[in-house]
């Protein structure tokens, strides 16, 4: 029974396949547009039926597999040799046709198989249906030569049609659309319009770029006619559509990425364009036919302009869509709440080369030497609560605190340059000939470096070619080389030796200290001379003290809109490695806890209850039970708005940003509990139309105690924990 429904699942998702979709609904709408044309409706079902029993009895994919994606290629070649199979040809000899459908079917599943395999292994990319490409082509070709296909007497019936009255940028923008699917039909055109523009605006969007780019470059040449596949309209909407939705995250960037190929695509559609002149001209038929483009524009342009962004040294904006999420609105909603959130697009994230709390002495573009090539470095010294870096009188580089102190990897990679052999300087010495002292080089690749300088003599125990992890101690902090007094030079930068360029980039997940004693977690960022900073420690028990390990459970005594009653969370984890709170209220909330952080990433259905109120309250939780922490976060948009209006504002984002949330939350220390207090703000325009105040109080022992949620003077939900003992008396 399993395997039958999996085998039936794979069906649509093979139709789904061709707007680049895994939505099983799609895939059926696609399906039953097919059938406008019964013959090649039918064709290409029962070629994907064969490809889908083909794929399953090699071992391509196991019977339990519901996946069509091995099989779309024989879907389109199938749906393309109904198309073009002359009418009287399938009535007169159905049994050479269904040879034919069987033949090629079968023949492009193993060239996907191949191609895909070239693909993978040289581009990182699918081969999206190149093998279609390929062996519509050759089939194509087989059937002008057999005197099968001649250019006329080819056209299929089609149940429901429509001529309306349009300009042409419409007519033909709809027969294009309607070709996607094999009915270069108006009405097929409109349905697979209003189908893309449901699912995704950004899409249906991009589809109208592309198209738009099309039309305007037609006004210039003459590449044929709009008939059927001869016609670029549908190569181009794809590669606008694929490039700037699908293997890009949506952004300004990926949308001008998108145009430039599409206009690359144009050009190609009509190097490939040509004419088949019959070498054996026979008076019954014309002399000449216009040979069809397929999808090779789509396939030759994407795999180019993508496999060319994957070269980047470093990653920068249009970010290429690794996530695994087709939809356009969902990846660029995953990009934002689990990757933007926490760095920053193309610039380096280190971590802090030293424990405990430190002086940015000197920051980039110091006062003194870092300056041009050196510019983005940083010099750590301890200071104490009196100001002074040493104890008693300095008479000895061992009475700095400083001195001494372990240095760790800012980041894993191999060591490639160690100095290890340099004395230290007594105070008021400084030694200007071996300028960066002891010091070690790490390569994290890509031409990427960081340095460590000024370090003890003898210190490190590495020797060159050794890998180190992030974290991992490679030395101690010594008074070697142009160092005064003892510090820590550290920087990224572009080559081996101390004194390359310096790179930009950030430290991540480090607090400063303010005035007034209290700190700010920073996710991520740049610490400016003066800062006293410090990493953040990792709480490795923060799940089990949340209580938010896999299948844990708890409840909630919860009060909301007058109404009261228990509500129970469990947590759980899928296949892709996601864990969720299900709450029987209907909400689900999406979350990580990494490094020691907990953070909240996607909330599905606003339904008022304990598990939104957390959801707005603890965006980001920063453990930490010793001082007071403050931060700030841009949360998932799914917290505090309706599917609508997040729709509406990720659609508008890679233009502008109309709507912003704002979260400013702080941890206060109160005996035995923590409070998380969180400040979440709804602005449209600049205006703030909404603000949350949310309360958690956790307690090591018990987790979760109690959540509040309040809008202005309105109390919200209230919600308080039932230990189990509670729940055994209830």
């Amino acid at each position: 029974m399993t395997r039958g429904f999996s085998f039936l699942r794979a069906i649509p998702h093979s139709y789904a396949t061709i707007l680049f979709s895994d939505n099983l609904w799609l895939g059926l709408i696609l399906m039953l547009l097919t059938m406008l044309s019964p013959i090649v409706g039918l064709s290409g079902l029962a070629g994907l039926v064969i490809a889908l029993l083909a794929n399953r009895a090699v071992g391509f994919e196991g019977w339990d597999s519901g996946s069509g994606i091995n099989s779309f290629n024989s879907l389109l070649i199938a749906l393309a040799i109904g198309y073009y199979y002359p009418l009287s040809g399938i009535a007169s000899q159905p049994e050479q046709y269904a040879a034919l459908l069987l033949v090629a079917s079968l023949s492009t599943l193993f060239l996907y198989a191949v191609l895909t395999h070239f693909t993978l292994s040289w581009f990182k990319l699918p081969s999206m249906s190149l093998a279609f490409s390929i062996a519509a082509t050759v089939f194509w070709y087989y059937l002008v030569r057999s005197g099968d296909f001649t250019g006329t007497g080819f056209a299929k019936p089609i149940i429901l049609s429509a001529k309306p009255d349009l300009i042409w940028f419409w007519r033909d923008y709809l027969l294009s659309m309607g070709s996607i699917v094999f009915v270069p039909d108006i009405l097929a055109g409109i349905a697979v319009t209003l189908i893309l523009l449901i699912i995704s605006r950004i899409a249906f969007m991009l589809s109208l770029m592309g198209w738009g780019i099309c039309y305007f470059l037609l006004s210039f040449v003459n590449i044929g006619s709009t008939y059927g596949m001869f016609f670029p309209g549908f190569n181009l909407i794809l590669i606008s559509l694929t490039i700037g939705s699908v293997f890009l995250i949506p952004s300004k960037s990926a949308y001008l990425t998108a145009a430039i190929a599409t206009v690359i695509g144009f050009a190609l559609a009509f190097v490939l364009s040509g004419k088949y002149y019959f070498p054996d001209y026979m008076p019954a038929r014309g002399d000449v036919l216009l040979i069809p483009i397929f999808a090779f524009p789509l396939n030759i342009v994407v795999l180019i302009v993508i496999f060319a962004l994957r070269l980047r040294a470093l990653p920068r904006s249009p970010i290429i869509n690794d996530l695994g999420i087709l939809h356009p609105e969902k990846a660029l909603d995953a990009y934002l709440s689990r990757y933007k959130r926490f760095s920053s697009t193309g610039i380096p994230q280190m971590q802090l080369p030293v424990t405990g709390e430190w002086l940015v002495t000197q920051g980039h573009n110091g006062t003194h030497t870092h300056k041009k090539e050196w510019a983005f470095a940083w010099d750590f010294e301890i200071e104490d609560r009196f100001g002074k870096k040493y104890s008693d009188v300095p008479d000895s580089v061992k009475d700095y605190y400083a001195f001494g102190k372990n240095v760790y990897a800012a980041a894993a990679g191999y060591v490639v340059k160690v100095v290890n052999k340099i004395p230290d300087n007594p105070i008021g010495i400084t030694n200007t000939q071996d300028n960066w002292g002891n010091y070690v080089t790490i390569s994290h690749g890509y031409g990427f470096y960081s340095l460590y300088a000024h370090l003890k003599e003898g210190s490190v125990k590495l020797a060159e070619g050794d890998y180190i992890k992030q974290g991992e101690k490679l030395g101690l902090v010594g008074n070697s080389g142009r160092s005064p007094i003892p510090h820590l030079h550290f920087q990224a930068q572009s080559g081996i030796d101390a004194g390359t360029k310096s790179i930009f980039c950030h430290i991540v997940n480090y607090k400063y200290l303010d005035e007034i004693g209290d700190y700010t977690f920073i996710t991520s960022g740049i610490p400016k001379e003066g800062d006293i900073i410090s990493p953040l420690v990792a709480e490795r028990e923060l799940a089990n003290i949340l209580h938010l390990s896999y299948d844990q459970s708890q409840s909630y005594h919860v009060q909301t809109n007058g109404r009261k009653f228990v509500e129970n969370w469990k947590v759980e984890l899928d296949l892709m490695g996601i864990h969720r709170i299900h709450s029987d209220s209907g909400a689900k909330l999406e979350y990580s806890i990494y490094n020691g952080i907990f953070n909240a990433l996607n909330l599905t259905k606003l339904k008022p209850g304990a598990l939104r109120a957390f959801a707005l309250a603890s965006s980001r939780i920063p453990w930490i039970e010793n001082h007071n922490l403050n931060w700030t976060d841009e949360p998932s948009l799914s917290v505090t708005m309706s599917p609508f209006w997040k729709n509406v504002t990720l659609f508008l984002i890679p233009f502008f940003k109309p709507i912003r949330v704002r979260t400013l939350s702080r941890i206060v220390v109160e005996k035995k509990d923590i409070l998380l207090v969180s400040t979440t703000d709804l602005s449209v325009l600049g205006m703030t139309i909404k603000k949350y105040l949310a309360k958690v109080t956790i307690t090591r022992k018990n987790g979760i105690r109690e959540i509040s949620l309040h809008r202005g003077d309105q109390e919200l939900v209230t919600a308080t924990r039932i230990q189990p003992e509670e729940e055994s008396n209830e």
